[in-house]
């Protein structure tokens, strides 16, 4: 093997993106999307819920993806080699390999689009709903607040509090258990 000459997995990653591309598309904040994306949304999909969609897979998805995109650049040469000795290729060395070797940043890529989309999701139902009149949780606290039912208020943002730490405390917590008992890892 000549040792001038980079291996393919090497060359694939030089034709890759470079990092600050994905990261020049997530400039704009998951909770301040509403600016910038919920215009766009409201001229591209109209008021509803294909709006409220469209701003929450882009809170989801860069920090799925760089997490993802770290993790699989952080698989150790060693287990790349050994699974190319095994003759996997493909989506089998994806699957096999690179997947669970990468699932502590998958899953911390999913916590951190969760928290993203939770907080994108009230804050895109305060502007959804005051424009169409209906709504979630965040067309509620939007509506209390302006007759101002403040005990109605807090009683919403409680909600949006406990939602959170129930999804955090009973999902996530529960994921990066079974993870670490399954692969073995230390937290």
């Amino acid at each position: 093997m000549d040792m001038r000459r980079p291996h393919k997995a090497q060359r694939y990653h030089s034709l890759t993106l470079p990092l600050p591309v994905p990261c020049s598309a997530r400039l704009v904040p998951a909770a301040q999307c509403h600016p910038v994306l919920l215009p766009l949304a409201l001229l591209w999909f109209g008021l509803g819920s294909k709006s409220l969609i469209f701003v929450l897979i882009h809170s989801v998805l860069w920090p799925l993806a760089l997490n993802t995109y770290a993790g699989f650049r952080s698989v150790p040469e060693t287990l790349r080699m050994a699974g190319r000795n095994y003759g996997l290729r493909g989506v089998r060395y994806v699957a096999l390999i690179l997947v669970p070797a990468a699932l502590p940043a998958i899953l911390s890529g999913l916590k951190i689009g969760w928290a993203f989309a939770w907080r994108t999701l009230i804050a895109a139902e305060l502007v959804f709903g005051a424009s169409s009149g209906q709504g979630g949780l965040g067309w509620f606290i939007f509506q209390n607040r302006n007759e101002l039912y403040t005990d109605r208020v807090f009683a919403g943002l409680a909600t949006v509090i406990l939602i959170g730490l129930l999804v955090e405390g009973l999902v996530f917590t529960t994921l990066e258990r079974l993870t670490v008992r399954r692969w073995g890892m230390q937290h």
